[in-house]
């Protein structure tokens, strides 16, 4: 005769639920461990706010307060139960990436502002050189500038009605002379004085009378 057999009791497939106390919320707010993502319920306690509750357990307190009905998030009763069942984790904010091509148009656009304002400021240079030097006074220094104070003022433009023209007052065939063309007040300043030391390269300073006292 055989023996009956006692049939062993199946092992439940339920998992257990075991609570750990989370640091650092004051009153102990629980979550699930041993594979369990989180706690299926929570029960308020005394300075938990749903933010916290939703932190320790992994998700956002948006899902906590829609699953459990809150119309007042900030609204929670001491000993409230509320269902952590379904709540998504919280997602952080993904970090913005710059792609290689983005980073490389900055930069070029950078070179080309550089490029830009090194060019504005050529052509502002060369503007306030041609004012200096086509009009009004220009910019000379030593005795030739004192041979152009004492001959036109310093007027690279001064026209004498005898016939003399620029700077250094050259006439039409002095200035022809040493290589100019046209009115001698029509050249710039750079071009004048270029022109006369020419002038005293060949002849010294007998060009100018009374103001060739200067280079002597």
């Amino acid at each position: 005769m055989s023996k009956a057999r006692h049939a062993r009791p199946r092992r439940s497939t339920r998992r257990v639920a075991r609570t750990i106390t989370i640091a650092g919320l004051g009153a102990g707010i629980t979550a699930a461990g041993a594979g369990a993502a989180f706690a299926t319920d929570y029960t308020v306690k005394a300075g938990d706010t749903l933010s916290e509750i939703a932190q320790a357990n992994g998700a956002d307190w948006h899902q906590l307060a829609k699953i459990n009905n809150l119309k007042d998030p900030d609204l929670i009763l001491i000993g409230q139960t509320l269902s952590l069942d379904g709540a998504n984790k919280a997602a952080a904010p993904a970090p913005r990436k710059v792609s290689a091509k983005k980073a490389e148009t900055k930069k070029t656009h950078k070179v080309e502002t550089k490029k830009v304002r090194k060019a504005e400021r050529k052509v502002r240079d060369s503007r306030s050189k041609d004012r200096s030097t086509s009009s009004g006074k220009a910019n000379l220094s030593g005795a030739w500038a004192k041979v152009a104070n004492c001959e036109s003022g310093g007027n690279p433009r001064a026209v004498n009605s005898a016939g003399y023209y620029g700077l250094f007052q050259f006439d039409r065939q002095t200035w022809r002379s040493v290589g100019g063309s046209g009115s001698p007040a029509s050249a710039s300043a750079g071009e004048q004085l270029m022109r006369a030391k020419k002038l005293y390269a060949q002849r010294g300073a007998s060009p100018w009378p009374v103001c060739g006292k200067y280079l002597r």
